[in-house]
């Protein structure tokens, strides 16, 4: 499970400012990476500066309410469209929360992009691997074509398991035994590290 959050954290170290094309997706991938790595390396930043950094340079290439929907499935549906947006924000949260503390722990992991593929013409799959101790750990980016808004990120495969997918499963487990309210309640239990103001 260590590996997998900490390889989850090199995925999420490829970020982007603004849309990207298809052509563009693999060199903005690598550029962004290489400027978190910089930011993470950094000993002038506290852990909350960093945390804002790494958000700034991330958040726009993935598509947070697309995973959200997603990993919900047919329920988001049913929702009201003030529940829909507050599972959005909730799941956001959790998923940064998750995981911001093996960003902040990185110790100079080798993280590479490799080849993609594309498995429908609306889906981009970005293979990248991390080197830890000498051992490669695959990952892999799932991006789809947003149109407008341009390529986004709405999963990663980590060692061939589905982020979303398993968000999905833990989802679909609770909610047959429990409400909506109890799985916000979950979703808001863990919190991000202070950033100030925004």
């Amino acid at each position: 499970m260590k590996i997998f959050k900490i390889l989850l954290a090199a995925a999420l170290f490829a970020c982007s400012l603004w849309a990207v094309s298809e052509n563009e997706i693999k060199q903005e991938v690598t550029k962004r990476t290489d400027e978190a790595i910089k930011v993470l390396k950094d000993a002038n930043l506290d852990n909350a500066a960093k945390s804002k950094a790494l958000f700034a340079i991330f958040d726009p290439l993935f598509d947070f309410k697309q995973m959200a929907k997603i990993s919900l499935g047919k329920r988001y549906n049913s929702l009201s469209a003030s529940e829909q947006k507050q599972f959005d924000e909730a799941f956001e949260q959790k998923l940064k929360s998750s995981y911001i503390d093996k960003l902040l722990s990185y110790t100079n992991q080798e993280i590479n992009i490799k080849d993609a593929s594309k498995p429908q013409p609306n889906r981009y799959w970005l293979n990248s691997e991390l080197i830890s101790e000498g051992k490669p750990y695959e990952f892999v980016y799932k991006f789809y074509d947003a149109k407008e808004r341009g390529w986004l990120i709405y999963d990663l495969d980590i060692i061939g398991v589905s982020i979303i997918q398993t968000y999905r499963s833990q989802f679909a487990d609770l909610l047959d035994n429990t409400d909506f309210a109890t799985l916000i309640a979950k979703l808001n239990q863990t919190t991000l590290p202070n950033q100030g103001d925004k």
